[in-house]
């Protein structure tokens, strides 16, 4: 998963809801911007496009920002909960220690993407497409995962809790080191992949064509 995130002279905003209400006007990418410490909730900003930008203490909750697009951006510590951005785009992006609840991912496409410390109970990705993306301590409680195409993506230390599985095809991951217990498949989403022994004690008879390690990895 390559991260080159480079942001040169970032320029600060001050008013975050003039400049995404421009952006949408004139159809302009925002680039090499710094947003940081700032609150926009609820409005509705489609087809915004990001680039080399950085996020750090906002508070954008609530916002729909259906079409957006994120390339190499970095967003952290903020909170995006309950943000639609369906069909969206994250792509040489990393979100990192932000609070994603209820977010709404569905049909969006992840390349190169890294998800850090996350808390994204009852986020939606649905029918997403995730290519080179990597989850790392981040808590999916009740998330969707539904219908989604993965492609060479990692799950470490994820709380996957009752989280909805159903159509994803999950051969060749590692799950050994996450929380499944409640999970919601159909029986064949988890063939192929790797699971502890007490994970495989608790799908019972959904175990066919199911991994099942012995050790943990060595944190």
């Amino acid at each position: 998963m390559k991260q080159d995130l480079k942001y040169g002279n970032l320029t600060n905003c001050d008013d975050i809801e003039a400049l995404f209400s421009h952006a949408c006007d004139e159809q302009e990418d925002i680039e090499f911007t710094l947003f940081e410490n700032l609150t926009l909730e609820g409005g509705s900003y489609p087809g915004l496009t990001f680039r080399n930008c950085r996020f750090v203490g906002c508070k954008l909750s609530g916002c729909s920002l259906e079409r957006a697009a994120f390339i190499n951006c970095l967003l952290e510590l903020s909170d995006l909960s309950n943000m639609q951005m369906q069909k969206g785009t994250l792509q040489r992006s990393r979100v990192a220690d932000c609070k994603l609840l209820g977010i709404a991912l569905s049909e969006s496409f992840l390349l190169d993407a890294v998800f850090d410390r996350c808390v994204a109970r009852y986020a939606n990705l649905s029918g997403s497409k995730l290519r080179h993306t990597r989850f790392s301590d981040c808590d999916f409680t009740s998330g969707s995962i539904s219908g989604c195409a993965l492609s060479t993506t990692t799950f470490s230390r994820c709380l996957l809790t009752r989280a909805e599985l159903f159509k994803t095809a999950c051969s060749g991951m590692d799950f050994s080191d996450s929380e499944l217990s409640g999970i919601s498949i159909s029986g064949t989403e988890l063939r192929g992949a790797k699971v502890n022994l007490e994970q495989a004690a608790m799908l019972g008879q959904l175990l066919a064509g199911v991994i099942v390690q012995d050790d943990l990895p060595q944190q």
